[in-house]
């Protein structure tokens, strides 16, 4: 796109910070239009095509997410776009037109709007086999889901055990760890879930409103040598589910979906930590992402994109949708995530 074409103002939804937790997420964000921000030296300019919500967006609208709520500043994590314009170095210049994966660079305006400002090495080329909503989700969630396994088989986990199963990242954490050999425990809070999560593979599917619960899951854990917990529910779930776990069991903790989004929202048995040996550590793909080198995130996006045109990861979908009609489809989504994804098409 030539510099004479370019776009001057953007149009997106912003932050609107309030005090009162219960109000729905659609109150939380407001449509205005801005001018687009001069890219500063390492950045790129994407044209958004398709952008999903996913649960870190939603805390992050309460002003709970670990970065630090930006008000006024364009939402959303991740999304599919073009590059249209870039101020950066051989990398930068090689995506200019190339349609990417994006995720939004911390501190700025995020990406549920027309146009994105990130950072170069946040955009990963996708393939043309990928259609937008699925190539919008291949970061977040399936990067996520990579990144874990990996990390629970060089703990040479021969079992995980995942809470909040029914997430896109527990489906995801499901089909690859049986791709690799390693079994599951998927934690559910709904019946509904149970057989789906069979079907894709999870050795056992346990629900956790069940007064046998705890019983269950110390036998199933102690069957399959379940020594890995992903846990992106923290709170009470991480000390609960690790009671039931052998000595020697390491907490991946990478989420808090807690209902009360409190300052802390973790919890652990000091006790466990001391005389069991539980181990508790953390992941945030955005750190890893801002960590790696350009072509160790290229490396990951291959491995991700090629695990979807194996049908092995697939991004549900439950509505794609216009500015008019997202904020009834977010609300909708914070209620019933795992219906799937709202995506938002910002030029439709």
């Amino acid at each position: 796109m030539s510099s004479a074409s370019l776009p001057v103002n953007n149009t997106g939804f912003s932050l609107a910070l309030k005090d009162d937790q219960s109000l729905p997420s659609s109150q939380r964000i407001e449509l205005c239009d801005k001018p687009i921000a001069t890219l500063r030296k390492g950045q790129v300019l994407v044209k958004i095509l398709a952008s999903p919500v996913n649960p870190s967006d939603l805390v992050y609208l309460l002003g709970k997410y670990g970065l630090a709520p930006n008000n006024g500043a364009y939402v959303g994590f991740e999304g599919c776009g073009i590059v249209v314009d870039a101020n950066s170095g051989l990398y930068g210049k090689w995506l200019m037109g190339k349609r990417v994966a994006v995720s939004a660079q911390p501190g700025i305006d995020g990406v549920w709007a027309k146009y994105a400002v990130t950072k170069a090495n946040f955009c990963l080329p996708v393939r043309k086999s990928l259609s937008d909503e699925q190539a919008a989700t291949i970061i977040v969630n399936p990067c996520t889901s990579v990144c874990l396994v990996e990390r629970a088989k060089a703990l040479n986990a021969k079992a995980i055990v995942i809470n909040a199963a029914a997430s896109q990242v527990g489906k995801g954490v499901i089909r690859y760890a049986k791709m690799l050999g390693i079994k599951t425990i998927a934690t559910v809070r709904s019946e509904n879930n149970v057989e789906v999560l069979k079907k894709l593979g999870a050795d056992s599917v346990l629900l956790t409103t069940t007064d046998d619960f705890q019983e269950k899951l110390k036998l199933a854990c102690k069957a399959l040598k379940a020594k890995v917990l992903l846990d992106s529910v923290a709170a009470e779930d991480t000390p609960n589910l690790l009671k039931a776990m052998p000595n020697n069991s390491t907490a991946i903790v990478y989420g808090r979906l807690t209902e009360t989004f409190d300052p802390v929202g973790g919890l652990f048995s000091v006790s466990d930590v001391i005389f069991r040996n539980i181990k508790i550590e953390g992941f945030w793909l955005a750190k890893y992402i801002g960590d790696a080198n350009p072509w160790q995130v290229i490396s990951l996006s291959r491995k991700v994109q090629k695990l979807f045109e194996q049908g092995i990861f697939h991004t549900d979908i439950y509505a794609s949708v216009n500015f008019e009609e997202f904020p009834k489809a977010l609300d909708h989504y914070a209620k019933h995530k795992s219906d799937g994804k709202v995506i938002l098409k910002p030029h439709d």
